[in-house]
């Protein structure tokens, strides 16, 4: 059987994922899509990894269960699944992490509380190491965002920052730190700040010089403050496809995006003075967003299918599959699937039920959208 039902897609051709946000639903929901993956031994033509808040979260866990390799399609179906849901399903990382602002030594974090949760990252899931230590391959862009200047600020295995600011050595950057940032959502967590004046910046002269062409800079801003990368780009697929010209940023690359965040609830309560009135002018300005770079992905891949997919938290399968042959037995209800994509976003311990439920519903849908392309 082709890939994804494309009789041009051959082993040259490899995955870029971009894995949304969404806090512990989105972990799940990712998680059953890498399954998926994983029984149709995909795992080894993943290339490349775009993630942000929950999604990167994830990719972190499912390094951590690996030694900080990235598994085979074997190791992930026998192993690693079922490992992350016993860690979502055991523990509480938000309520760690507010634990902690209870001692004096981090009342210094109460507004950039992604510090915090860094050190719990570190201490309740045993995520210790550096950026630099993660191999090159699959490539992992860990994404942020810049408060200073509203840019994409990104991590790879050797180097973190944005295009404005310039690029640093991420060899030594804690990959706790790293996952907090892109997970510091405003408000709930807050960002994580990092000291600039620590770290050699290089950046080229103009964007048209080539690589390696690089200098080293002063530090525009002495203190970062890098929040959650879903305030730039919640579904994390800029590192993969350029929304603006349409295209892949990579040739011979399929592009797959896992979109697992919360839709945008109808209704406008509360009094005039309800401070979540602010949050949904955010959420709508984030919906929009989202729905422009989607709208763009989408043309792209109607006119070239079989190139990739995008993957949306609350579709049922029977939509992807239209006028197929579909078993109502041996799929998710359409109950189950809203309760999936209706579970709110936060970091807390999962009920066993509630992460099979999730997972459960990533994989029926990258399998739906895999039958379809396939054309069984």
């Amino acid at each position: 059987m082709s890939l994804l039902g494309n009789p041009y897609v051959d082993e040259d051709h490899n995955f870029g994922l971009a894995l949304s946000g969404g806090g512990v639903r989105a972990m799940a929901f990712h998680a059953g899509v890498l399954l998926y993956f994983s029984e149709r031994d995909y795992m080894e033509r993943v290339g490349h990894i775009s993630s942000v808040s929950g999604g990167s979260l994830l990719i972190g866990l499912v390094y951590k269960k690996n030694s900080y390799q990235w598994p085979s399609s074997d190791q992930y179906r026998s192993h690693t699944f079922e490992s992350i849901k016993a860690e979502l399903c055991s523990k509480s990382i938000q309520r760690k992490m507010l634990q902690q602002l209870f001692y004096p030594d981090n009342w210094k974090y109460f507004l950039s509380r992604a510090n915090v949760l860094a050190k719990v990252i570190e201490r309740e899931w045993g995520i210790e190491g550096a950026v630099g230590e993660i191999d090159s391959y699959p490539l992992w862009s860990i994404n942020g965002t810049t408060a200073e200047n509203g840019k994409r600020f990104r991590f790879k295995h050797d180097t973190f920052g944005d295009y404005s600011l310039g690029y640093s050595n991420s060899g030594e950057f804690l990959l706790s730190e790293a996952l907090a940032i892109s997970a510091a959502f405003p408000g709930g967590i807050g960002p994580l700040v990092i000291d600039a004046s620590k770290f050699t910046w290089k950046k080229r002269k103009r964007w048209s010089d080539p690589p390696g062409s690089e200098v080293v800079i002063e530090p525009e801003f002495k203190k970062l403050h890098i929040y959650d990368g879903g305030v730039y780009d919640n579904l994390g697929s800029e590192p993969l496809f350029d929304p603006g010209k349409g295209i892949p940023k990579y040739e011979d690359m399929l592009i797959m995006v896992s979109d697992a965040g919360l839709p945008l609830k109808k209704g406008f309560g509360g009094s005039r003075l309800n401070p979540f009135r602010l949050k949904r002018i955010v959420d709508i300005a984030m919906e929009q967003s989202r729905a422009l770079r989607v709208r763009s992905l989408m043309a792209y891949l109607l006119d070239n299918p079989g190139y990739g997919a995008y993957m949306m938290i609350g579709q049922h399968p029977k939509e992807v599959l239209e006028d197929r042959r579909f078993n109502e037995d041996i799929w998710q209800s359409p109950e189950e699937v809203k309760a999936a994509s209706e579970y709110d976003t936060n970091l807390r311990q999962m009920e066993p039920e509630d992460f099979d439920r999730i997972a459960r519903h990533g994989y029926e849908l990258i399998k739906a959208v895999d039958i379809r392309k396939a054309g069984w």
